[in-house]
């Protein structure tokens, strides 16, 4: 055999930390020239389209002593209020008054607690961000708290979240009626999320044109609200015929915001597309052989509607596991949830154990069956998804 070729020696140079901390200055400067640029998105809210709270305008003065303290009071001058209004492949466009600049993140906060709790900014987080006017980006050295916060389940053993968005309003679902009957599984998983975190929740019913007729439109529709219970606006819509869109803004009254919430293929920027009276958003048909969609928004981004709130549009999501939501659950079947309380064993499934005070009323007829049934199926999801994680994991 003859000698196996000597190893050439490396030329690969060692990668160069960028200033928002992990990625390569090359990889950095590639990322930021593949961004659309600030002054050409349209629809962008402004700083005085949003509105913190308090405590928030309370947060902000106590982050700019912490970086005066940490980073001088040259630093903490520069420091702004501004909201995060999108979110392109992990750098942020804030919203400040008198100017809107993408940022990125200061070392210290990047490798900071906040990041090791997974605390970093999302669309509709209020932060504390460098402005610098001899820069053209922020650098953000604070998350502010939160109000609220969408978050779901990223799977994995160690019960990690992944927050969509922040300090909301309002949580908008939507759902495609189509030929058939609607589904309402999707509908009941995503209103649980939306009472775990704290909003409000509307559900709007997209293309009713497809429903052959008012009968079975009307029939999809009371399912709906049955299923949503007290409280909870049903609009129905059908943007290439413009019904419906009023019901919607009204949903979302000047300087609030409003997360909308769907799967691909649920209409929501064909929806978002007529509610801004132009084709800002792209869209694509749906595959006929199961009615599903196409990802076709690919950032996390707020857009201001004309004589109304502003919504935060987030790619669709294919699957919203329930994992520790008990108190979302509880707040969006309080009827059941009070019930099971009464049960004769804590952990009751509402099977067939004896003494089970759900199954009594159920027969008594003092439940609604379809939120009936909803409520045991996401019961019995999230009491296997518990299953799943690790025995030290508390949610």
């Amino acid at each position: 055999m003859g000698k196996r070729p000597a190893k050439s020696r490396s030329t690969k140079q060692p990668r160069r930390r960028s200033h928002g901390g992990g990625a390569s200055r090359a990889s950095r400067d590639e990322i930021l020239a593949g961004l659309p640029a600030v002054d050409e998105l349209a629809n962008v809210p402004g700083f005085a389209d949003m509105r913190p709270s308090d405590e928030q305008l309370a947060a902000f003065e106590g982050a700019r002593e912490r970086v005066a303290s940490r980073l001088g009071d040259g630093v903490a001058a520069t420091l702004a209020l501004g909201c995060v209004v999108r979110l392109d492949r992990s750098f942020p466009l804030v919203a400040c008054e008198g100017v809107t600049l993408r940022a990125e993140h200061a070392v210290d906060f990047a490798k900071g607690a906040a990041a090791e709790a997974g605390i970093m900014p999302t669309v509709g987080d209020w932060v504390a961000v460098a402005v610098d006017p001899t820069h053209d980006m922020g650098v953000i050295h604070e998350v502010l708290p939160r109000r609220c916060a969408f978050a779901r389940w990223r799977g994995g053993k160690r019960g990690e979240f992944q927050t969509l968005a922040a300090n909301l309003d309002e949580v908008i679902i939507v759902a495609a009626l189509g030929e058939g009957e609607l589904a309402l599984a999707r509908i009941a998983r995503s209103l649980v999320l939306v009472r775990d975190c704290g909003c409000r929740a509307s559900v709007v019913l997209t293309k009713a044109d497809r429903k052959g007729t008012a009968e079975e439109l009307e029939c999809d529709v009371e399912r709906v609200r049955r299923l949503a219970g007290e409280g909870v606006d049903v609009v129905v819509t059908s943007s290439a015929e413009g019904e419906g869109l009023d019901g919607v803004r009204a949903l979302v009254p000047e300087r609030t915001i409003a997360l909308i919430l769907g799967e691909s293929g649920a209409g929501k920027s064909t929806l978002l597309n007529a509610l801004l009276g132009q084709d800002a958003l792209a869209t694509a048909a749906v595959r006929e052989r199961d009615d599903m969609g196409r990802h076709t928004t690919v950032a996390r981004m707020m857009v201001k509607l004309p004589g109304a709130g502003v919504i935060c549009d987030a790619p669709g999501l294919r699957s919203l596991p329930l994992v520790g939501h008990e108190r979302g659950l509880a707040l969006a079947f309080p009827e059941i949830a009070e019930l099971a309380g009464e049960c004769r064993f804590r952990d009751c499934t509402h099977g067939e154990e004896p003494g089970c005070a759900v199954r009594e009323a159920e027969a008594a007829g003092e439940l609604d069956g379809i939120r009936l049934e909803a409520y045991l199926a996401l019961a019995a999801e999230m009491r296997r998804s518990a299953d799943t994680l690790d025995p030290d994991v508390t949610l």
